[in-house]
């Protein structure tokens, strides 16, 4: 009996434990494009959709946390050297992207921009073999004072790693 009512013990726990990073993870934005390994030509515009999630102004889900939409969203283009993890560098691609919910939050919002990326000169100096690069995707919330308290859980920063073809075809001139 002690077995048994341990091994629901445990059981329990552990519901538990996964409701309360599924009541932590507030993913009210979703990145569309580009996607996770995508290959990006250097020099071109390309594609950056995102979509703010819906069915969030109430209660989110069944955990009783509120949505908390950010005021808007950032994204940095980040490269990493591979030989050295803690040299991180990067700059901004978009600033002040827009993450309005719909109406009354019940459907899906979807918004799209683009961006260019840098040229072959850039990726000369950066080589695709000596770093990763990514696009780094960053929630803004209000600075909030002392009597105030957050409604839900912040959006959690979206990292999508990208995969460069340098278009080296009309170097130097590209």
């Amino acid at each position: 009996m002690a077995t048994f009512s341990f091994r629901i013990l445990t059981a329990l726990l552990g519901f538990l434990a996964f409701a309360t990073l599924f009541a932590q993870a507030a993913d009210v934005i979703v990145i569309n494009e580009p996607s996770s390994n995508q290959h990006l030509p250097s020099n071109t515009e390309v594609s950056i959709k995102y979509t703010v999630v819906g069915a969030q102004a109430g209660k989110y889900g069944l955990w009783g946390v509120d949505a908390y939409y950010p005021n808007s969203l950032n994204v940095n283009f980040q490269w990493i050297q591979n030989s050295n993890q803690e040299n991180v560098i990067s700059f901004s691609a978009a600033s002040g992207l827009t993450t309005d919910p719909a109406p009354a939050g019940l459907v899906d919002k979807q918004y799209s921009t683009t961006w260019k990326t840098p040229n072959c000169h850039f990726f000369t100096r950066y080589t695709t073999s000596d770093y990763t690069f990514s696009l780094v995707f960053i929630p803004n919330y209000p600075v909030l004072n002392a009597t105030q308290t957050a409604p839900g859980p912040q959006q959690a920063v979206i990292s999508v790693p990208v995969t460069i073809q340098v278009n080296n075809g009309t170097f130097p001139k590209c």
